[in-house]
């Protein structure tokens, strides 16, 4: 199985931040770009745990 990815799409794995993409999961939400390991292992992605202002349900300072 190929997979395609587009020009916007990451290339290294979103649970581990290291290895390339080489598996894909689709959820409800969408689709996940995960390493085989971490696909193997049902890991989530950390993007998920981790968003880029902080951890998940933390408070937002730009809210205020």
């Amino acid at each position: 199985m190929t997979i395609s990815l587009s020009a916007t799409d990451v290339r290294t794995c979103e649970a581990c931040w290291a290895a390339p993409v080489t598996a894909v999961r689709h959820t409800s939400a969408g689709r996940d770009l995960l390493c085989g390991e971490c696909a193997e292992g049902d890991y989530p992605r950390r993007v998920d745990l981790f968003p880029p202002y902080g951890i998940y349900g933390m408070f937002d300072p730009r809210a205020s």
